[in-house]
């Protein structure tokens, strides 16, 4: 019985590893998604300076992020200080000064206040409340004209995994994918055995 089993197996096995590696995916890509929604749920807003948030190495260290998200981040929220993007919604709060208004708004979206708009409530991957004392030019702003901004960060995902289906002169293959970054790497099998492998490069994105 065990040796039929094993000749079954060996006779077959690239099907049977092709179906324990999706399975492997599966439950990877299930435990990830769990995970991340998780920390989605539970992530709380950080609150950050203006001089913090322009800062790739503190934005590195308080939203443990990678470096390249960072950049792109801090690129994002000095157009955005600099008035290059306008706000998506504008809302307001009393306190005595900014910072303190910064206290307030950040309190408010961790408690999911329902006063707060829905837009800087909604799940996002990181949430950041910075007081804006200074204008583009570093110079210290009237009283008047301070605010505090809420930044809602979906991060890009640098490592993916895929399983899908290809078709080669008419022969379905089943497709096994792992894509880093700009780079991507597919395997191919038929019903029997590993048939070969595709390699590609973005050398655009937008």
């Amino acid at each position: 019985m065990i040796e039929q089993l094993r000749n079954s197996f060996m006779e077959h096995r690239a099907v049977a590893l092709s179906v324990l590696l999706i399975c492997l995916v599966v439950i990877a890509y299930a435990v990830g998604r769990y995970g991340a929604e998780g920390e989605t749920s539970d992530e709380k807003p950080a609150a950050m300076t203006q001089e913090q948030s322009q800062d790739v190495k503190e934005l590195r260290a308080q939203l443990d992020i990678s470096k390249s998200n960072a950049e792109a981040l801090k690129k994002r929220l000095v157009e955005a200080q600099a008035g290059q993007r306008a706000p998506t919604v504008t809302y307001h709060v009393t306190a005595p000064t900014v910072e303190r208004a910064a206290q307030v708004v950040e309190r408010q979206i961790r408690e999911d206040d329902p006063t707060v708009p829905r837009s800087a409530r909604e799940k996002s991957d990181r949430t950041v409340v910075t007081p804006i004392v200074k204008d583009k030019d570093g110079k210290a702003l009237p009283t008047d004209q301070q605010k505090v901004d809420v930044y809602k960060i979906n991060l890009r995902k640098n490592h993916r995994v895929k399983v899908g289906a290809s078709v080669v002169d008419g022969k379905p293959l089943m497709s096994v994918g792992y894509e880093q970054g700009r780079f991507e790497a597919l395997a191919h099998f038929d019903s029997s055995r590993y048939k070969g492998a595709t390699f590609t490069y973005n050398i655009m994105e937008w």
